[in-house]
């Protein structure tokens, strides 16, 4: 038997259909987390902006009144000559500019650092986003489920039906008891009741899909079987988006530990000031007047106590918890992985031993159908095999649904 010959179910309104792949992108794009990759790329950019300013000049406006205890004075006084005083009071108004002109890389790994973050962040976004699918699964396939099972009751309804009728015209002319014609009237009636649960429970279920999609979900929508041809092989590949945050989480700590090791090294910035006061440069200068300085600097913070090694061991620490965190999700990802592969084959075995019952249960139908017809079996005689027929048969489909739904589950695991 070959399970890939499975077939979609089909029934009225065949444009007023639905896909498992367009219930994935419908609710992916309208849950609210999506916005925010957008987001996290705009603080990148305001990010990357204010470490790019670090190479614009800066300036500054000082303003200052001091008096101080003692001022210069000169040793040697010369009969021709007056020296003046200094004031012991003075009063500077100063612009101050400064123009970074090297910094060994330092800002660049800062960028470096936020780009990679911006990377860790959207990539956990994608990770969260991809739970959905499993929210997704469920009511569609809950949704399929029920479709199959409305099938079998309506396939039930018209045997029973078709049967009635004939044994309505029998008890007219009184070949045989009206009883029987009772007891096919009221497991009409339990259909009836077992299709009225099942529009109930499709309700709950749409209502759910219709949240998942922001969007109204017609309640006549037919959904279509996904179309799988898979080989049961051991996952492998490390394609779901929790790896990618793994991995840009890594790199991340990576561009910390070269940022150390530049962080505190020389900086050469070129410097300007301008001011007005008194006194200026000269201060044996009485007055108010402008005076300036421009020049060169270089700034090196050669000793930290190792604070540069300390935050290295800490980065590489970090290393470390991602490791193991990533250990651990493969694990739990191989051990779901395996589960769904032996579910797939367990349904599979379950498939052909349903082919096999319906085909039995299907000859005793038969005989009983025509013994029911010459009053030799009662109708609860004949109702009791065609519900086991029906029950094989909606369990036949229920194992299909199962197996696919096994199938998908695993997709989804190992991030197909």
């Amino acid at each position: 038997m070959n399970v890939l010959l499975f077939i979609g179910l089909v029934f009225s309104s065949p444009n007023d259909t639905l896909r498992l792949e367009q219930c994935y992108n419908e609710a992916v794009a309208a849950y609210p987390l999506s916005g925010q990759t957008r987001l996290y790329e705009n603080i990148t950019q305001l990010k990357l902006k204010s470490l790019n300013a670090k190479f614009l000049p800066e300036l500054s406006l000082t303003g200052q009144a001091a008096y101080q205890s003692e001022v210069t004075a000169v040793p040697i006084q010369l009969p021709t000559v007056s020296v003046p005083k200094p004031d012991k009071d003075a009063y500077q108004l100063t612009l101050n500019g400064n123009q970074l002109i090297f910094d060994f890389g330092s800002i660049a790994k800062q960028k470096a650092i936020e780009e990679s973050q911006k990377m860790v962040d959207q990539k956990s976004v994608e990770a969260e986003l991809y739970k959905l699918r499993a929210q997704v699964n469920d009511a569609y396939f809950g949704l399929l489920l029920l479709q199959e099972q409305e099938k079998s009751l309506q396939l039930t309804e018209e045997d029973i039906r078709s049967k009635l009728a004939a044994i309505e015209s029998r008890v007219k002319n009184g070949a045989i008891l009206p009883s029987n014609a009772d007891i096919l009237n009221a497991e009409l009636l339990r259909v009836h009741q077992n299709r009225a649960e099942a529009a109930a429970n499709r309700k709950t279920l749409l209502t759910t899909l219709k949240t998942l999609l922001h969007r109204d979900v017609s309640d006549s929508v037919v959904l279509i079987v996904p179309d799988l041809r898979m080989q049961l092989t051991p996952v492998s590949a490390e394609k779901r988006p929790e790896y990618a945050t793994f991995a840009w989480s890594q790199k991340r700590l990576d561009r910390y530990v070269e940022w150390t090791s530049r962080r505190n090294l020389p900086k050469i910035s070129a410097f300007g000031q301008y001011s007005y006061g008194q006194p200026g440069l000269n201060m044996y200068e009485k007055d108010f007047h402008t005076y300036y300085v421009v020049g060169l600097r270089a700034t090196w913070n050669f000793w930290n106590w190792n604070t540069d090694g300390r935050d290295r061991q800490v980065f590489k620490l970090q290393q470390d918890i991602i490791r193991t965190q990533k250990e651990s999700f493969t694990q739990n990802l191989t051990v779901a992985a395996e589960k769904l592969l032996s579910e797939m084959k367990k349904m599979e075995t379950l498939i052909k031993l349903d082919q096999d019952i319906i085909a039995l249960r299907k000859k005793v139908t038969q005989q009983l159908s025509s013994q029911l017809d010459n009053g030799v079996v009662t109708s609860s005689e004949y109702l009791t095999e065609l519900n086991s027929e029906h029950q094989a048969r909606l369990t036949l489909e229920m194992h299909k649904l199962q197996w696919l739904r096994a199938q998908q589950d695993y997709l989804t695991t190992i991030g197909e």
